[in-house]
């Protein structure tokens, strides 16, 4: 099965969605996901409230990743869980191929300064909108929220990947999109 990995969401906390693909791989589990969202509000008593989310694959949530709470372990703990019945039904899923294009991916990044209740999600929503057909993946590359950034907010920072099926996007393209972008999310006044 094809295995995409998206970056750490939790690049600080030493969370990374790779270590449980790997780990889930050694007990003989070859899984692939689209999405590491961070969803602490849905955490239960387990988990560390900033530092677990679920694993998606399209809008499936197919499971849990993070770090455990506490309970008198000395040393970190991370786990996961995953829905068997929804990994079962994606792995009888018929998956289509598609051709590598012949033509070059571009990478913008982009950081944006929002406050700590707003999720990834909706960050990347607007990305998308605002980007249209010719984004082809955004990934959030780090999530900050150290002493340099103004007090109740994080700084969210985005790899965007632009691409064409049909052709190369010229730089000048690339741009106008990428500014699009920028000129939605700075239409949110808290953002």
């Amino acid at each position: 099965m094809y295995t995409s990995v998206k970056p750490a969401v939790f690049k600080n906390s030493g969370l990374d969605p790779k270590n449980w693909q790997g780990f889930a791989f050694g007990m003989g589990l070859d899984i692939w996901y689209d999405t590491f969202e961070p969803t602490p509000e849905k955490k239960g008593d387990f988990w560390h409230p900033k530092k677990c989310g679920e694993i998606k694959v399209g809008e499936k949530e197919i499971g849990f990743f993070g770090e455990t709470k506490d309970f008198e372990i000395k040393g970190q703990v991370l786990a996961f869980e995953f829905d068997f019945e929804k990994l079962q039904k994606l792995a009888c899923e018929e998956q289509e191929f598609k051709p590598v294009s012949p033509y070059p991916a571009a990478v913008r990044d982009l950081a944006v300064l929002v406050p700590r209740e707003v999720k990834v999600a909706e960050v990347l929503n607007k990305v998308n909108e605002a980007g249209g057909d010719l984004v082809q993946d955004v990934d959030l590359f780090d999530l900050y929220e150290g002493e340099e950034i103004p007090g109740g907010k994080k700084n969210l920072a985005f790899h965007i990947v632009y691409h064409a099926e049909d052709r190369t996007l010229k730089s000048e393209e690339i741009e106008k999109i990428h500014q699009k972008i920028i000129e939605t999310l700075e239409k949110n006044p808290d953002w």
